[in-house]
């Protein structure tokens, strides 16, 4: 017989279930230090989410206890907000292995965990355990040890039981939080299916009750992929919820920022249009747009004129997020990495936000404007959820 906490843990969790679904947020990753309400208020969003970089905490280059970004979040909370959080551990950046069970810096790590928990933790209506540990831990961590145990797998399992699963049942005057596993990009990549953490840890979400289901990040080309990475996870978590805190078609932006404005009839209508150089490519007049701003009415135009961009691309997310049991999505509101020397091999992640205050002219009032290609379905998104 399964002990009652056992039972209890899945009894809330099946009820949670319930209580998220589809809903559509704002995300500012770990810059939550630009968040505006103003702006949130035209989001027509009521939820946030920000993974904070631990590991800057735990070096002393942020503070634990005065950080404007924690501070933020904390704010937008007081004003109603619904708050997803967790943790972003930047190992491999740093080439650093996973501390050891009970070893001094797991400790110590898990020490600061606690007191930004402290912090932030009383305003958490989500918590992901996590963020993107397939890109942020080294392929060392990933695999089985000589005992066949994955370190990156029982350091999850660890926070969990040591931190994460204490601070909450201790937190006073309020539910204790759905915890999604996560999160897991790339899953439509044969080498990220073939890591052996990513499909235990998938495993850990379907087999542990007291984890909600799992958080994916879906950057990519074409649609396939969405199907390749839900199917994935599908296979091994038949039925427990998705989460997705990151989507974008980044993959496809960066597969076409070599092309030529003027490559094709329409692009070339286009460049006369703005009288723009018909060979220029579309990274160096994305540098114009980063360095003096374009006007939305341009923007809109060159993207249209691609024969490659998905017009309302975030609908075809949103169908695929229907499908696949995806309680919560979540998608940039500000620009935050925005190049404004660009070269071939520069990321396009200023293409996704809702609101691009450094790639389009202010309004006429001296507000940001908002991206064409997002906003407006963006907003229409977010009504009917939340």
């Amino acid at each position: 017989m399964k002990p009652f906490s056992y039972v209890l843990a899945l009894l809330l969790t099946t009820l949670s279930h319930t209580l998220l679904a589809q809903i559509l947020g704002a995300n500012f990753n770990h810059n939550a230090e630009i968040l505006d309400i103003a702006y949130l208020k035209q989001s027509g969003t009521a939820w946030v989410r920000a993974t904070p970089r631990i590991l800057d905490y735990a070096e002393g280059k942020l503070s634990v206890q005065n950080d404007p970004a924690n501070n933020k979040l904390i704010e937008a909370s007081r004003q109603g907000y619904k708050l997803v959080f967790g943790f972003r551990w930047d190992f491999a950046m740093r080439k650093q292995r996973i501390p050891l069970p009970g070893s001094p810096e797991e400790t110590r790590l898990f020490a600061v965990e606690r007191q930004l928990l402290e912090q932030v933790g009383p305003y958490v209506d989500v918590f992901t355990l996590g963020n993107e540990p397939n890109l942020e831990t080294l392929s060392e961590d990933m695999n089985p040890d000589a005992t066949g145990v994955i370190p990156l797998v029982r350091f999850m399992q660890r926070q969990l039981e040591q931190v994460v699963e204490p601070y909450f049942k201790a937190r006073s005057g309020q539910p204790y939080p759905q915890i999604f596993l996560g999160s897991l990009p790339a899953l439509f990549e044969k080498k990220q299916q073939q890591i052996p953490a990513n499909a235990a840890m998938i495993r850990m979400a379907q087999n542990d009750p007291r984890i909600a289901g799992m958080d994916l990040h879906l950057h990519i080309l074409n649609f396939k992929q969405v199907e390749e990475a839900f199917a994935f996870t599908r296979a091994i978590m038949p039925q427990k919820p998705i989460i997705v805190t990151e989507f974008s078609l980044h993959r496809l932006f960066l597969a076409h920022r070599t092309d030529s404005l003027g490559c094709t009839p329409t692009g070339m209508a286009f460049a006369k249009q703005y009288k723009r150089d018909p060979a220029m490519k579309v990274y160096e007049w994305c540098g114009i747009a980063n360095r003096n701003g374009v006007s939305p009415a341009e923007w809109e135009a060159m993207f249209s004129s691609r024969s490659w961009y998905i017009p309302h691309y975030l609908n075809q997310f949103d169908a695929a997020f229907k499908q696949n049991g995806v309680t919560i999505a979540t998608y940039p509101l500000f620009q935050q990495s925005c190049p404004e020397n660009m070269t071939p091999d520069s990321p396009m992640w200023f293409v996704n936000p809702i609101f691009c205050q450094k790639s389009l002219q202010k309004q006429p009032n001296g507000l940001y404007s908002a991206n064409p290609l997002s906003f407006d379905d963006f907003r229409k998104m977010a009504s009917k959820r939340n």
